[in-house]
């Protein structure tokens, strides 16, 4: 990510700096006692600890230090021998190593060749550290300087925290915003000082939008540097964001002349579109740019035009490249920036420019506004992809200056319709037909392209489905991004049906049985969030021969919430000679509430055992 220059005069003044505290931790100053232990009293299952994570801001030289110490546990604490940290300078870093031999410590300079810089962008670097011969026990000692302030400080980690300490001294000469997530109280929150200690690791939960909303931590901005005959504000308001982003040759809003564009927009206009269909066009033309993963609001230093031709850039180099084809069309299409969902939720009232990772395009319409993100090969231009539905957007243009939500109203809709036959030999045969629509159907295409040919995702489906033969498969629109997939196979199904004396059983929801609850724990800390509102049916009709009929049948269920966010129905009835089940699964809401946790994992709860339930034929 490009940030915006931030110039700064340092002046030799006689400012005491001290924060009258004992600085928790010196950096290689270490005990026998903190090597020699072998366990973390307060969590014993720990693979790895850190004893101190300390952080301190020198406003004189405006550089901020932070020295941390880890502590390895067990052969599974390993994983973090190889470090990684963000900064906007180049810092300077050195590490120590202890270990114990016998009853002596032993300490090994980490030495520079384990020490890697990579220049991500203009305005951030990462550093990353590869930590040699760890052992269980083994304890390292990192300190890194850079100039300014850090982006974010964080209180709780994966591992516990047996204690972690950011200071800030307050200066007439800048300003800074702080913004506070997670649920761990600080035990030091002081005007210039904030900490906490003893902070038990975070556990992750099913369904959570992003750890970075509820992982204890600090994020930092800073809102404006004052110095004698210098003054500038960065991001004391969002319309202060908006306005820096305007000023950034690396953040094209405006019409740009970009020749390497020319012949594509020639075509689209003398194709005679227009309106949406001119738009989704549009969008599809610029598919011819890969996105390479790099989530960023500024476009690569090479230019718009380099990466066109290259084929392939950052979101911002797709999507700034779809608004200059839009805005050349006529359209009134605006950047959106936002922070991706793995990035964690914009604040509205503290406002954050490095929080920013992600741009999308909003074009004005007679019904509103219309978003569109052009990195997802098999996306349709109606649909977002997960990692953009995280609650609202900032349109950044001369002309709006605004909240947008960023949500999507379609769904990932699935049809699965079974016809079946039971054979004497108790094998099912017939035809299975499973139409996916939106979201599923985009699931669909993105994994099918993993495949090099129809017979090898037949192969790799029935090993996914044990007893499952595919004879035949056939596959409509699967290059037609904006029509539904309609797979249609001829199968045999082995090993469903089991034969008790005289009376057969079967559990009639087939490969579509859902058998595990993903809300196992009694407890639930943090919010239910969906990424996708969903839809699912299944129709499974099972042609019994003459001598079966229908026995003891699963009752009906319909299960929900008190808001109708989770909904399924289920229902199973024998007519004559065939035997159908008919189930539906909804969900209506993005989030639900953890006070509401009980009752969805009452839903699924209700669902995996109705699922489990066997229909009972009886042979004559």
């Amino acid at each position: 990510m490009k940030k915006l220059l931030i110039s700064f005069v340092v002046f030799s003044l006689f400012i005491m700096t001290s924060l009258g505290q004992k600085a928790p931790i010196s950096f290689g100053k270490i005990t026998k006692e903190e090597v020699a232990s072998t366990t973390y009293d307060l969590d014993t299952s720990a693979a790895a600890v850190v004893l101190c994570d300390f952080g301190w801001f020198d406003k004189i030289n405006f550089e901020f230090t932070r020295v941390l110490r880890y502590k390895i546990l067990k052969k599974s604490g390993y994983d973090i021998s190889d470090l990684k940290f963000h900064s906007e300078e180049r810092p300077a870093v050195k590490g120590m190593i202890y270990n114990m031999e016998g009853d002596q410590v032993v300490k090994e300079k980490l030495a520079s060749s384990n020490i890697f810089y990579k220049k991500l962008s203009s305005g951030l670097y990462e550093t990353s550290l590869a930590i040699p011969d760890l052992k269980v026990g083994t304890v390292i000692d990192i300190q890194y300087t850079f100039s300014g302030l850090p982006l974010e400080w964080y209180f709780q980690r994966e591992i516990p925290v047996k204690y972690s300490e950011i200071d800030i001294p307050q200066s007439e000469y800048f300003k800074f915003s702080k913004n506070f997530f997670g649920y761990v109280p600080l035990t030091i929150s002081e005007l210039e000082r904030w900490g906490t200690s003893n902070v038990a690791a975070f556990k992750t939960e099913p369904y959570i939008n992003s750890r970075e909303n509820y992982i204890s931590k600090m994020e930092i901005d800073i809102k404006a540097i004052t110095v004698p005959g210098h003054y500038k504000t960065y991001t004391s308001t969002w319309e202060d964001v908006n306005g820096n982003l305007l000023q950034s040759t690396y953040f094209p809003a405006q019409n740009q002349p970009l020749l390497c564009l020319s012949s594509v927009i020639d075509e689209l206009k003398s194709s005679g579109k227009q309106g949406d269909d001119l738009m989704k066009a549009a969008f599809e033309a610029v598919k011819k740019m890969a996105w390479n993963n790099e989530r960023t609001v500024f476009i690569s230093d090479e230019g718009l035009c380099n990466h066109y031709k290259l084929g392939s850039g950052s979101v911002a180099d797709v999507n700034f490249t779809l608004l200059q084809i839009l805005n050349k069309l006529n359209f009134n299409a605006f950047p959106v920036v936002l922070s991706s969902r793995a990035n964690g939720m914009l604040s509205q009232f503290n406002p954050s420019i490095n929080k920013l990772d992600y741009v999308i395009v909003a074009v004005k319409t007679d019904a509103g506004f219309t978003l569109l993100d052009a990195t997802e090969k098999y996306m349709p231009s109606y649909l977002l992809p997960d990692r953009v539905i995280n609650g609202q957007g900032r349109i950044v243009s001369d002309k709006y200056s605004q909240w947008i939500p960023l949500a999507c109203k379609y769904k990932e809709q699935s049809d699965y319709r079974y016809d079946l036959t039971l054979n004497p030999d108790l094998t099912l045969t017939g035809k299975i037909i499973m139409t996916y629509t939106d979201y599923a159907a985009y699931d669909f295409r993105d994994n099918y392209s993993s495949y090099n040919t129809k017979d090898e995702y037949a192969r790799a489906m029935e090993k996914e489905n044990p007893g499952l033969t595919i004879n035949e498969i056939t596959i409509d629109n699967i290059d037609d991004l904006y029509k539904p997939v309609v797979v249609t196979i001829d199968a045999v199904i082995e090993g469903i049906v089991t034969q008790v004396d005289k009376e057969l059983y079967i559990t009639p929801m087939l490969f579509e049985q859902v058998k595990e609850n993903p809300f196992n724990a009694t407890e639930r800390i943090y919010p239910i969030s969906y990424s996708r509102l969903e839809d699912t049916k299944v129709n499974v009709t099972i042609n019994l021969p003459d001598n079966v009929t229908a026995g003891v049948l699963p009752k009906p269920i319909s299960s929900k919430l008190r808001n109708n966010a989770i909904a399924f129905t289920y229902n199973v009835t024998g007519e004559g000679k065939q035997v159908k089940a008919d189930y539906a699964f909804y969900i209506n809401s993005l989030t639900i509430n953890q006070d509401m946790y009980k009752d969805v994992r009452n839903v699924y709860n209700n669902l995996v055992s109705k699922h489990a339930e066997p229909i009972i034929l009886n042979m004559q």
